[in-house]
């Protein structure tokens, strides 16, 4: 399975400015709106809640390796657990 390399994560997530980048109004944003979550870089990948009560995040492909998708920061978004377990499961 493709990963994208840390610095082009890094990179996503600073552009992003360190917040959830998911636009799905099926997830309850909202039309035309972000989930927003600030996020901390060292909980990338943690699935479950932390002490302080939030959960971490990952890299989500825009467009997936198998359908073409390159592991360039164009490609990839910065998601909340929650949001990108909800898109993993499309």
């Amino acid at each position: 399975m493709a990963e994208f390399p840390e610095e082009v994560v890094k990179k996503a997530f600073g552009a992003a400015d360190f917040r959830c980048e998911c636009l799905l109004v099926e997830h309850g944003h909202g039309y035309n709106s972000m989930c927003m979550r600030v996020l901390d870089w060292n909980k990338r990948g943690q699935s479950f809640k932390a002490p302080d009560g939030e959960k971490g995040w990952d890299a989500h492909f825009i467009v997936s390796p198998e359908n073409g998708g390159k592991t360039t920061q164009e490609n990839c978004e910065i998601l909340c657990w929650d949001c990108y377990c909800k898109k993993n499961k499309k």
